[in-house]
């Protein structure tokens, strides 16, 4: 399995036992969920899909040297994401906004991951919680593959950095018992500029939160018209999407328009029941005395909404 990746650039994937797992049904149907979740509605060049970044968390553990084991839980770590991503946790609110989370057995105990999974020698339990892979997943402000992959992906979507950038970050990257790191303070510096500012421009963004509460209300409309089911948020965005459509109802038509169509004077005197999730990284750094936060080091606080 060749391509050329967005990030890592030319790649391959050779395991037949991976291969095959990649080849399921439930892990091929992360191909039509974006990453973006409705914001993608908004802003097309937001084409990040589910399945490219599992398949990017999976090279960068590859080239961070992770066990084989923590490859395959990298491979499988978004595997219960619903349709239209995190919509869903504007919905059924929870602070860490990972309702996904909770998914997990059910996707991975479906009967072809089950057997995929089997077949490589484990089973669907070994890989529900992925806090037990420390190069995999960290909480906030850790680097972990997961976010650090997503930063990287959704950054060259919406052009906050290049591609040289990229690769200068990939290239200074290390691990140091069993922790991701930052080999150069300055790049790292980069980097936590570059995240903070894909928080606020992006994820954390005034339009994230109208698109992301006007499609939650045009999901709910669609509950209580029963035109969409919990059931439906299990396919992709494209069947989610058909069933808010086929209702014709001009509640849902509406959010749906200001949403494809978003203008920032959508925004005057707006006030969202949730709000979206705020991220940002103090990357450890390699140095004399050990692994160092980067604000130990000085500069500007590592947590910043703007």
């Amino acid at each position: 399995m060749y391509w050329k990746d967005r990030v890592y650039g030319e790649v391959s994937i050779d395991d037949p036992a991976v291969l095959a797992l990649i080849a399921r049904p439930t892990f091929q149907r992360l191909k039509g969920i974006r990453q973006a979740g409705p914001s993608a509605l908004a802003y097309p060049f937001k084409n990040v899909t589910r399945f490219e970044h599992s398949l990017g968390v999976y090279l960068l553990l590859r080239r961070l040297g992770a066990e084989p084991k923590e490859l395959l839980a990298g491979l499988l770590h978004d595997i219960s994401h619903t349709a239209f991503s995190h919509a869903v946790d504007f919905i059924f609110a929870s602070e860490e906004q990972d309702h996904h989370e909770g998914l997990k057995p059910v996707f991975l105990k479906r009967p072809d991951m089950k057997a995929a999974i089997a077949s490589i020698g484990y089973a669907p339990e070994d890989f529900f919680d992925d806090s037990v892979f420390p190069l995999l997943e960290r909480p906030l402000p850790g680097l972990c593959a997961d976010r650090l992959d997503y930063f990287l992906r959704d950054s060259l979507a919406c052009k906050v950095i290049t591609p040289d950038l990229a690769a200068r970050f990939l290239n200074n990257l290390t691990v140091v018992d069993n922790t991701i790191a930052f080999k150069d303070p300055s790049v790292a510096r980069l980097a936590r500029d570059r995240f903070a500012e894909m928080n606020r421009d992006w994820w954390a963004s005034d339009s994230e939160s109208y698109i992301y509460n006007e499609f939650a209300d045009a999901m709910r409309e669609g509950f209580r018209l029963g035109v969409l089911s919990k059931n439906d948020l299990l396919a992709d965005d494209a069947h989610v999407l058909a069933c808010l459509q086929s209702a014709h109802d001009p509640i849902i038509d509406s959010k749906l328009y200001h949403i494809q169509n978003y203008k920032p004077e959508l925004l005057e005197g707006y006030q969202g029941k949730i709000t979206p999730k705020t991220r940002w990284i103090d990357p450890p750094i390699v140095s004399s005395a050990g692994l160092v936060r980067l604000s130990e080091l000085g500069g500007s606080p590592a947590r910043e909404r703007a």
